[in-house]
């Protein structure tokens, strides 16, 4: 198994949104980790009460 050298969440309003960003960090060299999930937490920046999220690792 790789080392894992970096770790991020990938956050977004939508779904659709999520795959254009999932898609971008993909490019550039991240690989997701595990499945999308929803939050009800307040993300900062956010104003929906909902958001779905992807952990990225590379």
């Amino acid at each position: 198994m790789n080392k894992v050298t970096e770790y991020k969440t990938v956050v977004a309003d939508n779904f659709k949104e999520l795959d254009v960003l999932v898609n971008k960090s993909i490019s550039q060299g991240f690989q997701p980790y595990g499945s999308p999930y929803l939050t009800d937490n307040q993300v900062e920046g956010r104003a929906d009460n909902f958001t779905v999220a992807q952990a990225m690792v590379k």
